[in-house]
């Protein structure tokens, strides 16, 4: 049922509807706080209408008494007829009178032409001049304090409230009204002010949108920038003040109303666009200003376009003429020594031109050197001769740069090279098993049953079938080392009981390879955190390493010291084949020190060994000399 609210609310009658309440609640609320302040005004909710009307009759004649006292005593009613009144002084001093007081007096309320008039009487001040003479009544004429006086009199005027009952019917109707409803207009205003209110959020809400949709549009409004819109809003609301202001009579009055009510809509329709522009988030791209300013931008980015196309020497002499043409006219329209002025001037230029001109050559050699690198061209380098200061420091700068991206360039292509030599790498560790099994099933299948030859085909398909899943078991470890999806259980271990360990394995294999192991550790433990299977791992690689490629005859050194509070474990031993690979190349996968690939292993022993050591939170380095091979543990040291 909301839904269906809603979506009438969305359609022309709906916002009809709206428009409706909103202006019949003005109009209601502006009657109601009219009435208010006029029945506080009039303080009507201390009497009846009877005693209201005898308070205003009262308050009427007192106004034309006093009036008409002033005439008289400053003797300015010349063809003009007063009521019939008498003024005099507190103590009874007659001060001045009209000619039928008297018979006023005589025959009101008795007979005659003042039947009907009744006696009044009222307080009053008359001002009086130095020589005491009556100038006027105070209130109603200039009053000079400092030279003037004032002297309290009495007025006594006969009337006939009939007369000056002056009330037309519209008037009566609505003092009748506000009597009528003085108490109901404050909660009908309140109600009122809600109903504005409501109409107006839900007026809000649905500007812009159309039943069944949710998007927003704007309607004929939208075409029109909104600050004209509101600047022509703003002039049609101080036009219908200007006339509201301005109103005398019952006519004017109600054209009045009727330019209010259509500056009111037309302030609603303002508001419903406005809405409508902030849900599209368009209200600022869509003023008349946005847009003149956004076209004086575009202009003045061609502009400035059009200078920075300009080489910067060139640039720089318009700079320069363009300065020293205001700086003439400033000092040709300056009224100090013109000749004076003129000769500084030359002197300044002729100091501060070459200057200039010297910055802006060497801005000209470093856009240069940008845009040789801009190009590609990494070998080119900027020349630091005749440069100074921070001129100098970013030539450097680019240089430095120039030489980051070579070094990056031969890292690439380095690492392209390593990673084809990879690809054939493994293309032939795989290979070489691969094809020894299918050649001897091969064979197998061929052979007859009782071939004495079979069991030797048995084997070796085995073996090369052990070799193959060694490979892809050591491939599917070192890609989880590398990459840190390896599990690690770090607990605390003793180093020296892993090289202690790692000789009494090793040493039986070690003496059948003619190599001889020297061990050296501290006397007192060394603790390091690390997984101890893990750790055990890294052992066995670097000593199979040790036992396929060391030169028969030849000492192993395996060395544990405590060095700056790391646990430092160095493998040593003399290569049995020319090292003349980078110590980085030996631990990419599948590369070994012998690049004939004729011994036993895959490459990857280094490559895990260093990935498990830097998984623990360790250090793992190679270093060469000669045939000399070093293999660097390094782990922190634990209390």
């Amino acid at each position: 049922m909301e839904k269906k609210k809603s979506h009438f609310l969305r359609t022309v009658a709906g916002k009809t509807l709206l428009f409706v309440v909103i202006n019949l609640s003005l109009i209601i609320g502006f009657l109601c706080v009219a009435s208010g302040v006029a029945a506080v005004y009039e303080d009507i909710y201390g009497k009846t209408e009877d005693e209201y009307y005898a308070l205003r009759e009262e308050q009427s004649i007192q106004q034309l008494a006093v009036i008409d006292a002033y005439r008289l005593v400053t003797n300015q009613y010349n063809g003009i007829e007063l009521m019939p009144l008498k003024i005099t002084e507190p103590d009874g001093t007659l001060i001045a009178a009209t000619p039928d007081f008297d018979m006023a007096s005589e025959s009101a309320g008795v007979s005659g032409k003042y039947q009907n008039y009744t006696l009044h009487t009222f307080r009053a001040q008359l001002i009086c001049s130095p020589d005491g003479n009556i100038s006027g009544i105070y209130g109603y004429t200039p009053y000079d304090a400092a030279n003037d006086g004032v002297r309290d009199v009495e007025i006594q005027a006969y009337a006939n409230s009939v007369t000056y009952n002056s009330y037309s019917y519209l008037e009566t109707r609505g003092i009748h009204l506000i009597f009528s409803v003085r108490y109901l207009i404050y909660p009908v205003g309140i109600i009122c002010f809600f109903l504005i209110l409501a109409s107006f959020i839900a007026l809000m809400c649905v500007a812009g949108k159309h039943p069944g949709s949710e998007t927003v549009t704007l309607g004929p409004l939208g075409k029109f920038p909104f600050d004209v819109l509101l600047i022509i809003s703003l002039f049609a609301g101080l036009i219908a003040i200007f006339i509201a202001d301005s109103v005398t009579g019952f006519l004017e009055a109600a054209f009045a109303a009727l330019v209010v009510i259509v500056a009111v809509n037309g302030f609603l329709g303002l508001c419903v666009s406005l809405a409508a522009r902030v849900k599209l988030k368009v209200l600022i791209k869509d003023t008349l200003a946005y847009k003149i300013i956004k076209l004086i931008g575009k202009g003045f980015k061609l502009l400035f376009r059009a200078i920075l196309s300009i080489p910067v020497v060139w640039q720089v002499v318009v700079a320069m003429v363009v300065i020293s043409f205001i700086e003439l006219i400033v000092i040709a329209g300056s009224g100090m020594d013109r000749d004076v002025m003129s000769i500084g001037w030359f002197f300044e230029k002729l100091i501060l031109c070459p200057v200039i001109f010297y910055i802006a050559l060497m801005l000209k050699k470093l856009k240069t050197s940008g845009e040789k690198m801009a190009q590609g061209d990494i070998s080119y380098r900027t020349s630091t001769k005749g440069l100074f200061g921070d001129f100098k420091k970013h030539a450097d700068n680019l240089n430095a740069v120039a030489d980051s991206v070579t070094i990056a360039v031969e890292d690439r292509l380095k690492s392209e090279r390593m990673k084809t030599e990879l690809i054939t790498n493994v293309s032939h560790d795989i290979k070489t098993p691969l094809t020894s099994i299918i050649n001897y099933a091969s064979l197998i299948g061929n052979a007859e049953p009782d071939d004495p030859k079979l069991t030797e085909y048995s084997e070796v398909i085995v073996r090369q079938s052990e070799k193959l899943k060694r490979l892809i078991e050591d491939l599917v470890e070192a890609s989880k080392a590398s990459t840190g999806n390896l599990e690690i259980v770090p607990a605390p271990l003793d180093c020296c009981t892993f090289i202690s360990q790692t000789a009494g394995e090793y040493k039986e294999r070690l003496d059948g390879c003619s190599l001889t192991l020297v061990t050296t550790t501290p006397e007192e433990s060394v603790m390091i955190m690390a997984d101890g299977r893990r750790m055990m791992r890294i052992y066995d690689n670097l000593m199979n390493n040790i036992c396929k490629y060391s030169q028969p005859g030849t000492r192993v050194y395996l060395t544990l010291e405590v060095i700056d509070g790391k646990a430092v474990t160095t493998f040593k031993n003399t290569s049995s084949a020319e090292l003349n690979i980078s110590p980085d190349e030996l631990v990419e996968r599948f590369v070994r020190g012998d690049q004939a690939r004729n011994t036993e292993g895959n490459g990857l022993g280094l490559s895990i060994a260093k990935s498990m050591t830097e998984l623990q939170g360790g250090t793992f380095d190679i270093a060469i000399d000669g045939d000399l091979f070093k293999v660097t543990l390094s782990f922190p040291v634990i209390v």
